[in-house]
């Protein structure tokens, strides 16, 4: 679009030249064109050009890595220290359709580690509120809050609307039927888990064998009630999660593919086990 070139303005970073839109522009853009800011910022990517929300991304981002991005949905299931971090790091990065699931409030004991646990938020639901937060955060991004607990009755609706799922959750039941239902409806699924200074990632294509026994035995005991989980480590894995599901919305080769990452907060190592 002409016009939308005309407000762009050209710059060079690390030797590299790309074209940017002002905040202001974009929607004065969006307004002169009677189009919502989703649409001119979809606009704007889909020739070429970075709004500045997402100018920073580049040149670690091209224009049409950006532009795929914002034309992918992700699913992330369980919205409390793992998801709710994830959650807010791929909306900043640009995933443009996130769908958020969790049927939890926020508690007291969630204010250690979860990052939207606030005092004004201590009582609503986790998934409505990562929505809110995120619509504030960029509201060209489409945010879907799902108030529910997943189950293998309703798993399989909302993994066939997105190309990946995260896993945010903190029970082995759960996370069973999510490996399984992602597995079943073809979807890849990036995997995370926290217990004190410990975490680990991995993550599960379509195609790939069983991985929940690789990664749980049989023997492995359900927590019951509480359990310790630092904010840093929390951080940290959602971090690594983030990176594999960017890594596999472009088509890129996952860097824990039938490997788990295991963190050590002790020791500050990140171990490569094998799985298969």
């Amino acid at each position: 679009m002409e016009k939308l070139h005309a407000l762009a303005r050209t710059e060079t970073r690390s030797g590299y030249t790309f074209h940017i839109i002002s905040h202001q522009d974009l929607h004065t853009f969006a307004r002169g064109q009677n189009l919502t800011i989703r649409q001119a910022t979809a606009a704007a990517l889909r020739t070429g050009v970075f709004p500045e929300c997402f100018e920073r991304n580049f040149p670690s981002l091209s224009g049409p890595e950006q532009w795929r991005l914002f034309d992918s949905s992700v699913l992330v299931v369980g919205l409390g220290g793992l998801g709710g971090m994830l959650a807010l790091l791929l909306a900043r990065v640009g995933v443009g359709r996130l769908l958020l699931a969790d049927g939890d409030v926020f508690l007291p004991a969630n204010l250690n580690r979860q990052v939207l646990a606030t005092d004004q938020t201590l009582g609503q639901n986790k998934a409505q509120v990562a929505a809110t937060h995120i619509q504030q955060i960029n509201p060209a991004l489409l945010v879907e809050a799902i108030a529910d607990y997943l189950d293998p009755d309703n798993l399989p609706t909302y993994l066939s609307q997105v190309q990946v799922a995260a896993d945010g959750l903190d029970s082995l039941k759960s996370r069973r039927h999510l490996f399984e239902a992602a597995q079943t409806t073809g979807v890849p699924l990036v995997h995370g888990a926290v217990l004190g200074r410990y975490g680990q990632v991995a993550t599960i294509l379509p195609v790939d064998p069983d991985t929940f026994s690789k990664i749980y035995s049989d023997a492995t005991p359900e927590v019951e009630g509480g359990r310790e989980i630092l904010a840093p480590v929390a951080a940290l894995i959602a971090s690594l999660q983030a990176q594999e599901v960017i890594r596999v919305l472009l088509g890129q080769t996952p860097a824990y593919r039938g490997r788990l990452a295991h963190f050590d907060g002790d020791t500050g190592t990140l171990e490569i086990l094998p799985l298969w």
